[in-house]
Order: C-alpha cells, then sequence, then structure tokens
C-alpha cells in the first residue's frame, strides 16, 4: 500500500512545485510592462499646408528626452526642439519647390521652437506646440507604425498670434542624411546679385556629405567665370542647412534646401551673405549614374 502511494505523493507535490514557479514569475503584474515608448528623435520635415493656401517646410532636428529603466537610458516621448534646431522654407503649393527662407509667419526671429512634444507608442497620438517666430501653434497627429510619418495631422493657432496663418493640415517624415555628388551651373560666389540663369557663369561640381553629427561638407569645383574650390560647412535642419566658408578670402554664407525636382534629387542654394538680401544662386540636380 506505501509503495503505491509513494509515487503519487511525488507526482502531487512536482505538480505544486511547478505551479508554485509559475506564480512566482508570471503572476507579479508589477513585472509586465507594456511596449517601449518609441525613440524618433533625428531629423525630420513637417510640411504645414495652411488653409489660405500656403505652403511651408518645417525643419527640425527633434530632440527627445529618456528616463532610467533598470540601469538602461530609455525614451520617453518628450519632443522638443529649439535655437538652431528648427527652421523653416517657404514651399510652392504646386510642386513643393523652395522658394525662399523664413516660412509664412515672418519677420524671422530667434523665437522658434517645438515644446511640450509627446509620443507614446506606433499608431498612437503624436502632438506638440509648435513657435514659429514668435507666432504659437498646436499640432496633433498619429504616428505611423514604423515611427517614421507623423500622419494625419492638423494645426491650429493659438489666440493672440501676429501671424495671419488660420492654421491647415501637416505631415511629417523623418528624412536621410545628405550626401551625393550634385552639378549644374550657379551664380558667381563673388556676384551680388544674378537676374537670370544666363547670369550662372559658374559649371559647378558639388559633392556632398553629412556626418553623424548633422554636419554637411560641400565641397564645389568652380569652372567659368572662376576656375577655383572651395568648401562650405555647417548643420543641417531637417532638410535644411545653413553653411559657412572663405571665398578670395570673404566669408560666405550659404542656406540650402534638399528637394526632389523632376523625380531628381537637388540642392537648392541661396548666398545669404548680405542677410537682408539673400541672392538665389542655383539648383544643382545629383549626378546620375
Amino acid at each position: 500500500m506505501i509503495r503505491s502511494v509513494a509515487p503519487k505523493m511525488i507526482a502531487l507535490i512536482a505538480l505544486l512545485a511547478f505551479g508554485t514557479v509559475l506564480i512566482n514569475c508570471g503572476g507579479n503584474s508589477s513585472s509586465i510592462t507594456g511596449p517601449p515608448v518609441p525613440n524618433i528623435a533625428g531629423s525630420w520635415e513637417f510640411i504645414a499646408v495652411s488653409n489660405d493656401g500656403s505652403v511651408t517646410g518645417v525643419e527640425v532636428a527633434l530632440k527627445e528626452g529618456s528616463v532610467q529603466v533598470n540601469g538602461i537610458q530609455e525614451a520617453n516621448g518628450q519632443l522638443t526642439a529649439s535655437g538652431a534646431q528648427i527652421a523653416f522654407v517657404s514651399l510652392d503649393p504646386t510642386t513643393l519647390h523652395a522658394t525662399g527662407f523664413g516660412g509664412n509667419c515672418l519677420p524671422i526671429t530667434a523665437d522658434s521652437s517645438i515644446t511640450a512634444g509627446v509620443v507614446t507608442a506606433p499608431d498612437a497620438a503624436m502632438q506638440f506646440t509648435l513657435t514659429e517666430n514668435g507666432n504659437v501653434f498646436n499640432v496633433s497627429g498619429t504616428l505611423s507604425g514604423d515611427t517614421t510619418t507623423l500622419l494625419s495631422g492638423s494645426y491650429t493657432p493659438q489666440s493672440g498670434n501676429v501671424c495671419t496663418d488660420p492654421g491647415g493640415t501637416i505631415s511629417g517624415v523623418m528624412v536621410p542624411k545628405i550626401s551625393g555628388t550634385y552639378s549644374g551651373t550657379m551664380c558667381p560666389p563673388s556676384t551680388a546679385s544674378c537676374a537670370s540663369s544666363q547670369d550662372f557663369t559658374d559649371t559647378v561640381t558639388a559633392t556632398a556629405s553629412e556626418n553623424s553629427s548633422a554636419a554637411l561638407t560641400l565641397n564645389l569645383t568652380l569652372t567659368g567665370t572662376d576656375n577655383t574650390n572651395f568648401t562650405l560647412t555647417g548643420p543641417v535642419t531637417g532638410n535644411s542647412f545653413s553653411l559657412q566658408g572663405t571665398f578670395q578670402g570673404q566669408t560666405l554664407t550659404y542656406y540650402g534646401y534638399f528637394e526632389i525636382v523632376s523625380n531628381t534629387q537637388s540642392l537648392y542654394l541661396v548666398n545669404a551673405t548680405n542677410s537682408a538680401s539673400p541672392n538665389y544662386v542655383g539648383t544643382l540636380p545629383a549626378q546620375t549614374q
């Protein structure tokens, strides 16, 4: 009788022990956590289509805060950008090609930022407060499942804005680093203004390389009016950039924008050395292989 009971007792004890392990491993609800907050820090371009018909490219080097979880830094979903981390490009409503810098709410001031930005998960709300040259807008939309796109977005002005932009729709996408070789004709760097493309008397080859710190180096080889090489360097913000270099002993400042023209990646360039009168100097398409 003893021999027949013992195996049953052993089996019962093993079963109870296994159940205890299951309870200890999975029964503590505090150990169950949701998916991590997505890290969407990086270069973004938001396209704001106003109800007044204007279109603005909001170029952002988006920052995201972090929190320590079990000794590891993880994204906390708090989004910000300020100062040189945000720029505005005026876009043609039909082609979305750049027409200038500054956006729809001029004059340009230093008071531009993204604050109170929040994301929690893919396929969930993404929202932030956008200040464009002192004018404040509330932005909301949905972060895509792959966390690289703002979908179904809208922006609305807060009361007290000087800018007359009534708000509208907004979309956004993370953008890749700028690179490649571009060639075309340009207005000579030493010329104050070129009235037409016939004045673009320098043939240019430009090699672009953006590093991991979002700094762009643009090496230019000029032939024609000028026969020389010079280099421009500076920060990238979204698809826009601000570069400086030295040409014939003079410090030059160029603004630029990466865009698609006739299905070709291109660089739109403005000589902004005279900040009061920036001068469009040309659009350089990427060289085809």
